[in-house]
């Protein structure tokens, strides 16, 4: 059974990544190698369908999941995770498409009645979850989802809204799986992390961090200290998470993605990329042997 379509006149699929505010994003990842990626933070839950090579998701909270070609992962939210994408003898390059559901579609009443009468019926309740066969329905609503994300689509959110929820549904009554989003921890760190997510190419300091937040810088340290974070670690994480993000799923060139992370000499972001993943930006794209 084939999960994607083909693209057109036998070329390579395209990287490619959109979101809408309130709903949520879609973006089609290929790597050029396998990689083990570390200490991911997924606040919001997600679907994963696999469509090259290998992906294993290891949650902090105990669950694993791998999924081979065919098949996907579904990731709740509120967690952090280790990704391993491989690519096995054979096969030139990992490929992967990413729905990233927003927690507002979480709350729609529908759902989480249907929700919570599945769960009534014992289904599980791990964070990480393995769809062992992509149904042609799921796959199709899948599509329909990602594609109602683009912006040449024109669609109302209204519309492109209920077409993810659909997929929601397909998974809730295809496969018994319920997407989770616990509550998020209140803590200072949380609200850090979407602070700097929302301007990650600002100039962030301690002062202005905490001026944003209506703290004292003293405060806000103390905090940072009390749940085990640091100031410095929670913005090279969330410029990290997007710089890999946009590696994978756009052909943006690097010196363009350090930009707009943060980083005005190439250079010094492939440093700290390298620091944070354990290996190099172009690593991501390497040895596609002209896939892409």
């Amino acid at each position: 059974m084939r999960t994607r379509p083909a693209a057109p006149d036998g070329a390579a699929p395209a990287r490619s990544i959109h979101a809408l505010p309130g709903v949520g994003m879609a973006a089609h990842v290929l790597q050029g190698r396998g990689l083990e990626i570390l200490r991911m933070r997924m606040d919001q839950p997600a679907l994963i369908l696999v469509d090259q090579g290998t992906k294993t998701v290891r949650a902090e909270r105990g669950a694993t999941a791998r999924a081979t070609p065919g098949q996907a992962i579904v990731i709740d939210g509120q967690q952090t995770v280790d990704f391993t994408n491989a690519v096995p003898r054979g096969v030139d390059h990992y490929e992967a498409r990413w729905l990233v559901f927003d927690t507002a579609l979480l709350d729609d009443p529908y759902y989480l009645a249907r929700a919570a009468q599945a769960e009534r019926s014992g289904t599980a309740s791990a964070s990480v979850r393995r769809v062992p066969q992509v149904a042609p329905t799921l796959a199709n609503a899948f599509e329909r989802a990602a594609q109602s994300l683009a912006p040449d689509q024109a669609l109302p959110a209204s519309v492109a809204r209920q077409r993810v929820l659909e997929v929601l549904h397909w998974l809730l009554e295809q496969h018994g799986i319920a997407v989770h989003a616990p509550p998020a921890n209140p803590g200072v760190s949380v609200k850090v992390r979407a602070l700097i997510a929302s301007r990650l190419n600002a100039d962030w300091t301690a002062g202005r961090i905490a001026s944003e937040l209506a703290v004292s810088e003293a405060t806000l340290r103390r905090r940072l200290v009390a749940e085990g974070a640091s100031l410095t670690q929670l913005l090279v994480d969330a410029r990290m998470a997007t710089a890999l993000t946009l590696l994978q799923a756009t052909a943006q060139p690097v010196s363009s993605i350090a930009l707009s992370v943060g980083y005005e000499s190439p250079s010094r972001f492939a440093v700290r990329f390298r620091q944070r993943f354990g290996f190099a930006p172009t690593a991501v794209r390497g040895h596609e042997r002209g896939a892409h």
